[in-house]
C-alpha cells in the first residue's frame, strides 16, 4: 500500500516543497506548494528529503555563463534593456552600460557585458562594471 499522503498540517501547508513526508515518497515527483516540482532523494545518511527539479538546469546556465559570451548573448539584452543595437559589440555593451547600467542587476546580465569592455571608462566605474581584461 502507498503510503504517499497529502498532510494538511501547518509544518507541511506553510513551505515550499510538497506538502508530503519525503520518506514516505521515495523517488517520487511532486509539484510543491509554491508551484515548483521536487523529487524526493536521499541525503548521505540515507533520510529522503525534497530536491528542487530546476536546481539542476541552473547550474548548467552557470557553467555555460563561464565560457565566452556570444553576440547573441549581448543582441538579447540590447532587446531586454531597449538599447540601439548598432556599431560594434563593444560599442554596444558600453551603450547598455552608459544608459541602463543603474537598472542592470542581474549578476549574469552584468558578465556578458563585462566581458565586451575593454577599458574602464567614466560610466563604467561609475555604475560598477569592471572590465574582463582588467579583473586578472
Amino acid at each position: 500500500m502507498n503510503e504517499c499522503i497529502k498532510l494538511k498540517t501547518d509544518k507541511y501547508s506553510f513551505r515550499n516543497s510538497p506538502p508530503y513526508p519525503a520518506n514516505k515518497c521515495k523517488t517520487m515527483k511532486k509539484k510543491g506548494n509554491d508551484g515548483k516540482y521536487y523529487i524526493s532523494q536521499p541525503d548521505k545518511n540515507g533520510t529522503y528529503k525534497w530536491v528542487n527539479v530546476n536546481k539542476n538546469k541552473t547550474i548548467k546556465n552557470n557553467k555555460t555563463l563561464k565560457n565566452k559570451a556570444t553576440k547573441e548573448d549581448l543582441q538579447r539584452l540590447v532587446k531586454k534593456y531597449e538599447v540601439t543595437k548598432s556599431g560594434s559589440n563593444r560599442k554596444v555593451a558600453e551603450r547598455l552600460v552608459q544608459v541602463k547600467g543603474f537598472l542592470i542587476k542581474n549578476k549574469t546580465d552584468r558578465k556578458i557585458i563585462e566581458q565586451f569592455l575593454v577599458q574602464h571608462t567614466k560610466s563604467t566605474k561609475l555604475r560598477g562594471f569592471i572590465p574582463e581584461r582588467l579583473k586578472k
